[in-house]
């Protein structure tokens, strides 16, 4: 069994930098944390610190940064003064990018940015989930929704029904973990006489408030004050909403994953971007930015919306369509990737790669349909495949072991790539297909830079391999040579 990956996640939270950083790296956390494979370091600042338990997996270790190790530099010194030696490092922090792309490279340690202001441009992994895909110089660019890490209680919860028949309308008031324009203030002065309604307003654990205002209206029957709930308990809140007033940071893909009709105020200038995509995908209804809203622009924004039930079935149902919850889990596949190793096929493998061909698991989804081949045609066969100019054959590892083979056959001058993948059957049920995957697709990038094509052909009892080619970025569709088949292709950079 290979040694655990260690992977260093460098966010910071607080009243003034809010928790979305924390909101977004725990989800990612949480989703390794589930594979069972990855220790992880939280590396973060002493206010950071102090919400840490409320966000990431209780196994989580923190490394609590003094002020003068916030740079790249003094932070890798801290962490390996701490004895932490990262395989990977996830950055979600603003201002240092280049820096860290800097020292990185100089340590050898593989570098994910979530590079919401396009500043990164030569990280090993790149995401953009506001979609931009401005070219960078090198790495692997994954742009858009698909990418956006959400809490696991909003994925669980984005499936289920949401309230059609309320007597009357539920809203939901949150604006993040630390609301620093005072936002909260200006809706509650906007709902104090709107009860037609019931309200909940969240009140996040950096939110402050004054109390002369806040006292007197939230003893108003039908406003709900919650304060610093869980995670969990701010998911369910949102569940049984029926429209939200809240930011453009990370709540407000949340509430595009549970299908939640939203009013949005923009309170940083970091989230323009994704709040300008979502506004040309009419998928949300857009206020403006904090400093040109008040309470009487934000009463008229929720009557406007509360009497267009049409408009509100609308962005419900657009929602989801724009953001499917599996973000965290394509992430720290693509994490566990970059903890991949990989060698190519030789002739000394052809009597473990027939036995791992041939496992059962492997075997029942083959498309040729034919019997397991004998060990003398095995090796005529690999032995074709090594010789072939237009063959990429690797056996990726993980501390020496083996892990899975990937084979891509080349076509149309190098610009296209037919897969063929599977475990090793040791690894099965350890989530490491997906990684797998990853793995090798940029160890093709980099190798082979004219491809901008993948195929495959996936069986369709196989669900499990076409999640796995959904959440890699495949368009699935039925195969027109066969039945019982899909055909499966992704554009790559």
């Amino acid at each position: 069994m290979s040694a655990p990956i260690k992977v260093a996640i460098r966010a910071d939270a607080g009243a003034t930098v809010g928790m979305g950083h924390f909101a977004r790296t725990s989800a990612v956390a949480n989703a390794l944390a589930t594979s069972g494979d990855t220790e992880i370091l939280l590396v973060t600042n002493a206010e950071g610190a102090s919400y840490s338990e409320a966000y990431f997996p209780v196994e989580t270790q923190v490394l609590v940064l003094s002020p003068a190790e916030v740079d790249p530099v003094a932070t890798m010194q801290a962490m390996d003064r701490h004895g932490w030696h990262p395989e990977v490092l996830l950055l979600d922090q603003y201002g240092w990018v280049s820096q860290w792309e800097v020292e990185t490279a100089t340590a050898e340690k593989p570098l994910v940015v979530l590079d919401d202001l396009d500043a990164a441009d030569a990280a090993d992994i790149i995401v953009r989930p506001h979609g931009s895909v401005r070219r960078k110089r090198q790495g692997i660019l994954l742009a858009g929704s698909a990418y956006l890490p959400l809490s696991h209680h909003i994925v669980q919860l984005a499936n289920g029904t949401r309230p059609s028949s309320h007597t009357r309308l539920r809203l939901n008031i949150c604006f993040g973990g630390s609301d620093p324009t005072g936002e909260t203030a200006k809706a509650l002065e906007a709902v104090a006489t709107l009860d037609q309604m019931d309200v909940d307003v969240v009140l996040g654990p950096g939110a402050r408030i004054d109390p002369a205002l806040f006292d007197p209206i939230s003893q108003l029957p039908h406003i709900n004050l919650h304060r610093q709930p869980s995670q969990k308990d701010v998911a369910e809140l949102m569940a049984t909403a029926d429209i939200a007033l809240g930011a453009g940071g990370v709540m407000l893909w949340e509430r595009l994953c549970l299908g939640l009709p939203s009013l949005v105020i923009s309170t940083a200038e970091n989230q323009l971007p994704q709040i300008k995509t979502m506004v040309a995908a009419e998928a949300v209804c857009y206020l403006g930015h904090y400093s040109e809203v008040d309470a009487a622009s934000i009463a008229r924004g929720i009557l406007w919306l509360v009497s267009d039930e049409a408009l509100r079935k609308k962005l419900s149902d657009l929602g989801p369509q724009i953001v499917d919850g599996r973000g965290a889990i394509r992430l720290a596949s693509w994490i566990k990737a970059l903890a991949l190793d990989f060698r190519n096929v030789e002739a000394g493998d052809a009597r473990d790669l027939l036995d791992w061909r041939t496992d059962e698991r492997n075997w029942q989804h083959n498309w040729d349909g034919s019997e397991k081949p004998q060990f003398g045609a095995h090796v005529t066969w690999l032995g074709e495949q090594l010789v072939d100019p237009d063959c990429v054959f690797r056996v990726f590892t993980r501390g020496g072991e083996p892990v899975g083979v990937v084979r891509f056959d080349l076509s149309d001058g190098g610009a296209c790539a037919y897969l063929s993948i599977y475990l090793v059957p040791a690894w099965h049920g350890r989530r490491m297909g997906l990684p797998l995957y990853c793995a090798a697709e940029r160890a093709l990038h980099l190798s082979h830079p004219s491809v901008n094509r993948i195929v495959s052909k996936i069986h369709s009892a196989n669900t499990a391999s076409e999640r796995l080619h959904r959440d890699a970025g495949f368009d699935i569709r039925q195969s027109t040579e066969r039945p019982d088949w899909l055909d499966a292709a992704k554009r790559i950079d």
